[in-house]
């Protein structure tokens, strides 16, 4: 029995380096870096160094904020660039009535951020359309969630529903947040080095089971296969022995879905930490057989800092462009691994129609 497919019908996003898809795409392809100095300061006092969406996105916006009991600029920026990626998502698509929403957060307790229903009840405030807190779900696992939001739209949502919606926002402006980093010495500032630099976006995927329904580039339509979900023991809250486990499996998982040539290019959520690298060479060594040689392999974070709960969706974003830019260019695998146990994969394939 074959695999379940998802088709991509629409994408939105909003990152440091542009309000959408296209200027996202277009900073990545031309190597510009959103990196600044921030007004952020780590408990020694050095600026930290950040990629964020600029302010007045958020100053000039217009849509109607239900603050909640404590609201802050965290809160102010996630919900205002979910927003933002969702309009662009569904615009231009006949959804007339609200859709399943798989919405992807960071994780509990390590990365403090917006309560989920609080950002709910404002996309469904502002995006009613589409949007319907009754038929919203959360993945509180952080880089790797959006995968695991895939996941379980392929397991609950593909054979009851034409449309789902899938992704997250995710933003670093937050002292409590970035405090817990510095207490770990992982922020970026001048003259460290095994660090990164925090950033913030909202991305997100309409997928739909039916191919017709998909957005068609140049006789093209983009489809996902499930993702392979793993967990790593020794990761970075852990106790145990860090030992590259758990993205080796993932990598493993995902590739078993699907053996017919190899694969072109990875698309990783490599943020700088050389924790991340260690990890990806080890999956990479193991599942060489699968990929091409050489293959090409993408860290965007380099240009727009690390997004957090929006990583995944936007990799795969960044993946579908790629495929439907290049004529000869058919598959990609895309990963994702989050500070805790979770790291996940999945194959993009470009099919003609």
């Amino acid at each position: 029995m074959s695999s379940p497919l998802l088709y991509i019908a629409g994408m939105g996003m909003i990152t440091p380096l542009g309000p959408s898809v296209a200027t996202t795409v277009a900073a990545v392809n031309a190597g510009i870096s959103a990196y600044q100095q921030s007004r952020y300061t780590t408990a020694a006092g050095d600026a930290i160094t950040m990629a964020e969406v600029p302010t007045a996105i958020f100053d000039d916006f217009d849509a109607e904020i239900d603050e909640g009991e404590s609201y802050n600029e965290q809160y102010d920026h996630m919900i205002k660039m979910a927003i933002v990626a969702l309009e662009e998502t569904c615009c231009n698509q006949s959804i007339e009535q609200p859709i399943p929403l798989v919405l992807a957060m960071p994780e509990l307790d390590i990365s403090p951020a917006i309560k989920h229903s609080l950002l709910v009840r404002n996309l469904a405030k502002n995006c009613a359309h589409w949007i319907s807190p009754a038929l919203t779900r959360v993945c509180h696992s952080g880089r790797a969630a959006g995968m695991e939001c895939i996941e379980f739209a392929f397991k609950y949502l593909c054979d009851k529903y034409d449309r789902i919606l899938v992704g997250g926002s995710d933003s670093h402006s937050d002292y409590a947040r970035l405090t817990l980093l510095d207490d770990m010495g992982r922020l970026l500032t001048i003259g460290s080095a095994d660090s990164f630099a925090p950033g913030e976006a909202a991305s997100f995927l309409l997928l739909t089971r039916h191919p017709e329904l998909a957005q068609v580039r140049n006789g093209h339509i983009i489809k996902l296969y499930q993702p392979g979900i793993a967990e790593e023991p020794g990761h970075l809250f852990s106790k145990e022995t860090y030992r590259g486990e758990g993205l080796d499996q993932a990598f493993k998982k995902a590739i078993a879905l699907h053996t017919e040539n190899r694969l072109h290019s990875i698309y990783s959520s490599m943020n700088g930490e050389n924790h991340w690298a260690k990890e990806y060479g080890v999956a990479y060594l193991r599942n060489k057989a699968a990929f091409a040689d050489p293959v090409r392999v993408e860290h965007p974070a380099d240009c727009y800092g690390d997004l957090g709960a929006a990583t995944a969706t936007t990799l795969i974003a960044l993946a579908v462009e790629h495929l439907h830019s290049h004529k000869n260019v058919y598959k990609h695998l895309v990963y994702s691994s989050s500070d805790t146990a979770m790291r996940a994969a999945l194959i993009v394939e470009k099919v003609a129609v």
